[in-house]
């Protein structure tokens, strides 16, 4: 077996050879999205954003790399940690390494490498580079500083689908951020801007579309710039079945779709709920359900969507969660977006069980605030610790009731309680505002003083029957802090 390092050098070489080969294969470019492209522009009236036919480009220039370059991408692929990959990249960009950013991608593309959780490399290249320092919101001179070197980046990797997509990236996460472009704050002049920008990410995207090279990561912006302007259902569709017959494992796609089909998009209530178990169903297994997983937690878990309809199914969400963990491994971020999604879910036993594994390792990008974080994890702790206890008490309650002595107690106790606490309990349910228990764990001590009680289930009301008990005294158990059920009913 591989040592560790040798593994992560065996890992970079063999992504090296596969880029290699990458750069010397003439790829044929894929005529279906450009006619696809020019159809919904036309359909919408035409503009000069339609695909430029770039059949006379001339084959990409191969640069030879340097000790240093080689080096610092052979790094960077064998990276493993999201966060330290992303800080590698946007350091290879601040340094205008360009050929090296082109290396990486390129490996990443052909290797379809994933990070532990499930996550696709060349994703989170991007996510890394789009935008100034890798977050936003960012200054005027911070966002024209960034673009002048994504435009170095494209004049001097000109036949580079990686510059060009990351371009069209930034262009867009550029006109997000224009002042006045939507809501109550809105003028002309900021959704003039806002959609001047917009377009310059769809120039980009649409003459880059016939370069030798091809990115998956270009469907996925189209997307967003689709639904940014303001296309049609039907023709973000098309748009999509053009992506998953692309690469029908890159699940990002069809998380845009969902987000497509949210009300507060193009779609309407049960629409999303539809599309993610009519995808998951088709694609079928366990990939059709950790799809379901990666279609489901991307909707919930979008904090600028708010409240969202809750019908899809966490029982087949967590299922899942569970195959992805299975095939590709946990990671931190994936454990934070189970956390939040049990809590969307209302299942504090997972909740809580998630965040204790995740301790400190709380994800910005799954949370928001720190605050937030805390508050789910406070809830979760204040309703499982008591449900966990009626576990642990009933466990000893099942353990105790397999012994001779434990069956011969139980029968005591059930008579002992029906004759002195029958009439207390009617009476507590006919007085209850609110749900009556319907079986009470004691833990009896050594002279039969009740020591605790719990009630299950675990929302009903106990102010009446605890006080009654509370000095109750029965038969000595066989040994001290010996624990009892007892089954309740109200009815005479």
């Amino acid at each position: 077996m591989l040592a560790p390092m040798a593994r992560r050098n065996f890992y970079a070489f063999a992504l090296l050879a596969l880029l290699t080969t990458a750069m010397v294969t003439n790829l044929a470019a894929q005529e279906s999205l450009g006619d696809a492209a020019r159809r919904i522009r036309s359909k919408k009236g035409g503009d000069a954003s339609s695909p430029v036919n770039n059949a006379e480009t001339s084959q990409p220039t191969i640069v030879a790399n340097t000790n240093t370059d080689l080096n610092a991408t052979m790094t960077a692929l064998a990276e493993r940690d999201e966060a330290a990959y992303s800080t590698r990249l946007r350091t290879q960009l601040e340094q205008e390494r360009f050929k090296v950013l082109d290396d990486v991608a390129a490996a990443e593309r052909t290797g379809r490498t994933r990070f532990p959780g499930g996550g696709w490399k060349l994703h989170t290249f991007y996510s890394a580079i789009e935008s100034p320092k890798g977050k936003m919101p960012a200054t005027e001179t911070e966002w024209a500083d960034f673009l002048d070197q994504m435009k170095r980046w494209t004049a001097q990797q000109p036949d580079s689908i990686t510059a060009q997509v990351a371009l069209a990236y930034a262009y867009l996460n550029y006109a997000r951020q224009t002042p006045s472009a939507a809501g109550p704050s809105a003028t002309q002049e900021g959704k003039r801007v806002f959609d001047e920008r917009v377009k310059l990410a769809e120039t980009v995207l649409n003459q880059s579309y016939n370069l030798p090279a091809k990115c998956p990561e270009w469907y996925y912006v189209m997307l967003q710039v689709g639904r940014t302007k303001g296309w049609e259902i039907e023709d973000l569709t098309t748009l999509f079945q053009r992506a998953i017959a692309f690469d029908p494992e890159y699940y990002y796609y069809y998380q845009e779709q969902a987000l497509n089909l949210t009300p507060k998009w193009r779609g309407k209530e049960g629409d999303v709920e539809k599309f993610a178990t009519e995808s998951a169903t088709k694609v079928g297994g366990k990939a059709g359900d950790i799809l379901y997983w990666q279609i489901t937690q991307s909707i919930l878990g979008n904090r600028d969507l708010g409240n969202v309809p809750q019908q899809l199914s966490w029982s087949r969400a967590l299922l899942g969660y569970q195959n992805l963990v299975e095939q590709y491994g946990a990671s931190p971020i994936r454990q934070n977006q189970l956390a939040q999604m049990a809590a969307r879910f209302g299942d504090y036993m997972v909740t809580d069980e998630t965040i204790t594994q995740i301790g400190d390792r709380w994800d910005e990008g799954t949370w928001g605030t720190k605050d937030y974080f805390d508050k789910v994890k406070a809830w979760a702790k204040d309703s499982a610790v008591p449900f966990r206890k009626i576990i642990e008490a009933y466990k000893a309650v099942s353990v105790n009731i397999a012994t001779p002595e434990g069956q011969k107690y139980d029968e005591v106790i059930a008579k002992e309680f029906s004759s002195r606490y029958a009439h207390a309990v009617k009476d507590c349910a006919t007085h209850a505002s609110g749900p009556m228990p319907t079986l009470l764990v004691l833990q009896m001590g050594k002279s039969g003083a009740v020591q605790q009680m719990m009630v299950v289930p675990d929302n009903a009301s106990d102010v009446c029957l605890r006080p009654k008990l509370e000095k109750a005294a029965f038969s000595p158990p066989p040994k001290p802090e010996y624990w009892v059920r007892v089954a309740l009913s109200a009815k005479p």
